[in-house]
């Protein structure tokens, strides 16, 4: 081992505290196995065995019993024997890094499914990112090895296209109805689907418990908000811009429209050391019920 070279097992420690610290990996949830460890640093199953014994010592991590696999106790770890804890400051909250909807609400989403109880909160243009990331937990629900949750609950805010929308318009013709057709049209095939392999969850005997609701209000989303079990945000802007799309037999129409699957995701975790995201977060869940409860309708409502 050269100098300044870390120890394998000392890899994977670091990169496991940094995980938890971070949000990444949060209290309650089940840290990788070993095997999966091993091939991801590319280090000896013992020393993945090392990491997680002094992740375990310094009270990160704990096993319900011995042979279960482990998962995280607490954020930081526990002072040592003598130190005392309130001797230094709290270091700042680490910042996330934004990064492509389509794949990191895809991330997020997969790891909350290890969870007992997912609850997933989406303010949206018509569904389509959400539907996306929920794909790949949905086929992996019954596979040997993957936790399953025992409840699973998804709340939807869609824009009224039957509202005067400022979003999506013709160019030139805001007056025009052909965009907000084609929104119906689209909005109603993707939370349909997305109702449907929901539902198959409960059918299929994978899932007990399972909801899933989409409502409507008269409100153009100028941003793309979703909050996992009430203790994550992640949320970003839509950006408009002007494009040739098919709506009807006739050429190609310019329209103003935004696009969700290629923006960007800023998160947005609640954790203790940080007060100001976590009252952003609980804040942003108290914004969502108070749409869901007050004006927004029952998608399929006329």
């Amino acid at each position: 081992m050269t100098a300044g070279q870390q120890r394998p097992r000392d890899v994977v420690a670091d990169a496991l505290r940094t995980d938890i610290s971070e949000g990444a990996l949060r209290v309650g949830e089940r840290i990788p196995t070993q095997a999966e460890l091993s091939e991801r640093y590319s280090v000896p199953r013992g020393a993945v065995r090392r990491a997680l014994e002094i992740l375990e010592h310094e009270g990160l991590i704990k096993r319900a019993q011995q042979g279960t696999p482990p998962t995280v106790a607490r954020t930081t770890p526990v002072p040592a024997a003598g130190q005392d804890p309130d001797q230094d400051e709290a270091p700042p909250p680490k910042r996330h890094s934004p990064r492509p909807a389509g794949v990191f609400l895809g991330e997020r989403v997969a790891q909350y499914f290890q969870r007992r109880v997912v609850t997933i909160d989406a303010y949206c243009l018509n569904g389509e990112t959400l539907a996306s990331a929920l794909a790949g937990p949905l086929v992996a629900l019954g596979t040997a090895g993957v936790p399953t949750p025992e409840r699973i609950a998804v709340r939807v805010l869609l824009p009224d296209p039957d509202a005067p929308l400022a979003l999506p318009q013709v160019v030139g013709e805001p007056g025009n109805t052909r965009p907000r057709e084609r929104l119906r049209e689209t909005t109603g095939h993707i939370f349909g689907s997305l109702r449907h392999s929901l539902r198959m969850l409960k059918v299929r005997g994978l899932v007990p418990e399972v909801t899933v609701e989409a409502r409507k209000v008269s409100i153009s989303p100028t941003q793309k908000v979703y909050i996992l079990n009430g203790e994550e945000v992640l949320a970003g802007h839509y950006h408009v811009q002007s494009r040739r799309v098919d709506l009807d037999r006739d050429e190609p129409i310019e329209i103003y429209d935004v696009l969700g699957v290629e923006g960007m995701l800023f998160r947005h975790t609640a954790v203790d050391e940080d007060k100001v995201t976590a009252a952003y977060v609980e804040q942003t869940q108290k914004w969502f019920d108070s749409l869901w409860h007050t004006i927004a309708v029952p998608w399929d409502s006329s």
